[in-house]
Order: structure tokens, then C-alpha cells, then sequence
């Protein structure tokens, strides 16, 4: 309960300081574009037989979930609290990587990116998909890449940058993403991941990568999120059942 408490009071200082600077406008209510999934990398035989990381099951695909805003927007959050659970789920298991693994983008060590099965860690994240890169989608990528892994040699979706921020987290633990090795399904009414301040895209299209996933089952999810406006008020999108100034947005929930 104390934890559910702190994590609800995360997201009213969000709000409060946000509000009063300024209350979010119509226009401000349309900032959030939509939801990118992105087939990030189809796993190779060779990726299949490395089990210094876990074992990597047949048929794996990484995938990355990017927050499409515009521009001027900044992501601040994605949680799941009463009335709103956040879910992450497969119909067969995430895979995390065992050696170097992360809960959170941030803090996947890019120099040891190409040992074992790194690359395809799965983890969480505001922006950052190594402690030096944003993560971008691969389309946008035009900088080669660090990544020797041939799906990933040409394109990496990594923009090394000096603004990458760190990631905080409250309420339920994120060891889901570092430690096990046989799960299918995050879900909580107790948990946040968070910037302060908030965090932009990389480039002009303001696209904020927030979770990569690896599993070789079918991905689905319910996503709510918090988005701060150019003036610094705060919105909270909702994948169903909106309430108040909250706003429901039908490509949180792959479901729908």
C-alpha cells in the first residue's frame, strides 16, 4: 500500500507543478500521434544456439515500442496505478538476456553490446537505449551501425547522444526485464518508469522509444501514459476506461 501511495504521489507532483504553469489546451489534447511497434530484429540460428545468455527459442523477434509526438512534446512516464493497469505480456516468454542484462535502457552497457545476446535484451525505458545512445527507429537510422549482428549491421536504431537520461521507477520492481527467464506477463496497478522533466525524440519527429521486447510469441500490451506540453502542464493518456481530464487513446491497448 505505501508503495501504491508513492507512486500515485509521483504522478500528482508531476501534475501539480504542471499546473501551475498552465492547464493543457484542446490542442495540447491531440499531441500524442500514436503508437509505433517496431519489428527490431528477426533472430539469425547462430543468436539460437548461444546459451551463455539463456536460451534463445526459435523464431524470436525483438521488438520496439516508440511514442509518436508532436513536436515540442516530452515523454514523461508510463505507468499503471487503480483503475488503470499497465500489462506487457506473450503468449510464451520474454526472453532477457543473462550476462550484462537490464531493467532499463539506460543503463545497457554500449561497449559490450556485441557480446552474447545483449543486443537483444529486453528492458524499459524514456529515450535511452544504452548509457551513450537514444534509441530511434531503424528507418530513421542513417549513421551505420555498432551492431555486428547482420539484421542489425546496417541500421542499429542507436543515435549516440549526451542527453541520454536516466531512468527512474517506482512501486513494483523492474526485475521482471533483468532476472527471469521464464516470464510471459508484466502486469501492475503499482508501477511507473519515469524521466523528470521529460524527455524529447531524437530527431524532428519526436519519437520516444519506451520498452524493447524479445519473445518468439505474440506481443501484447496496455500502455498509460503521461505527456508534458511545450508550456508544462501534463496529461495522462489512458488505454480504456478515461476518466476526468484523463485521455483515452485506443493504440495503448493492442487489444482493443
Amino acid at each position: 500500500m505505501k508503495q501504491l501511495i508513492f507512486s500515485v504521489l509521483m504522478f500528482s507532483c508531476f501534475a501539480s507543478k504542471a499546473q501551475l504553469k498552465k492547464t493543457p489546451t484542446d490542442a495540447d489534447r491531440l499531441a500524442l500521434e500514436g503508437i509505433i511497434v517496431e519489428t527490431y530484429n528477426g533472430s539469425e540460428l547462430k543468436d539460437y544456439k548461444d546459451t551463455l545468455d539463456n536460451y534463445l527459442p526459435k523464431g524470436s523477434v525483438t521488438y520496439r515500442i516508440f511514442v509518436d509526438l508532436k513536436p515540442g512534446y516530452t515523454m514523461q512516464a508510463v505507468f499503471g496505478i487503480a483503475k488503470h493497469e499497465l500489462k506487457i505480456e506473450t503468449t510464451t516468454e520474454f526472453f532477457n538476456a543473462k550476462r550484462s542484462g537490464e531493467r532499463t535502457g539506460d543503463r545497457i552497457d554500449n561497449e559490450l553490446i556485441n557480446q552474447n545476446l545483449l543486443a537483444l535484451d529486453s528492458w524499459l525505458t524514456i529515450g535511452a537505449a544504452t548509457k551513450a545512445h537514444l534509441g530511434i527507429p531503424k528507418t530513421d537510422d542513417k549513421d551505420g551501425s555498432i551492431i555486428t549482428k547482420s539484421f542489425l549491421s546496417k541500421a542499429d536504431g542507436l543515435i549516440a547522444s549526451e542527453k541520454v537520461r536516466a531512468v527512474s521507477y517506482f512501486g513494483d520492481d523492474l526485475k521482471f526485464f533483468q532476472d527471469s527467464t521464464k516470464a510471459s506477463s508484466f502486469k501492475s496497478t503499482n508501477v511507473s518508469w519515469a524521466v523528470f522533466g521529460g524527455v524529447k525524440g531524437a530527431t524532428a519527429d519526436n519519437k520516444i522509444l519506451i520498452a524493447q521486447l524479445t519473445t518468439n510469441g505474440k506481443l501484447s500490451y496496455e500502455l498509460n501514459l503521461q505527456i508534458g506540453t511545450p508550456t508544462g502542464a501534463s496529461m495522462q493518456y489512458v488505454a480504456k476506461d478515461a476518466e476526468g481530464a484523463e485521455i483515452k487513446f485506443d493504440a495503448l491497448n493492442s487489444k482493443k
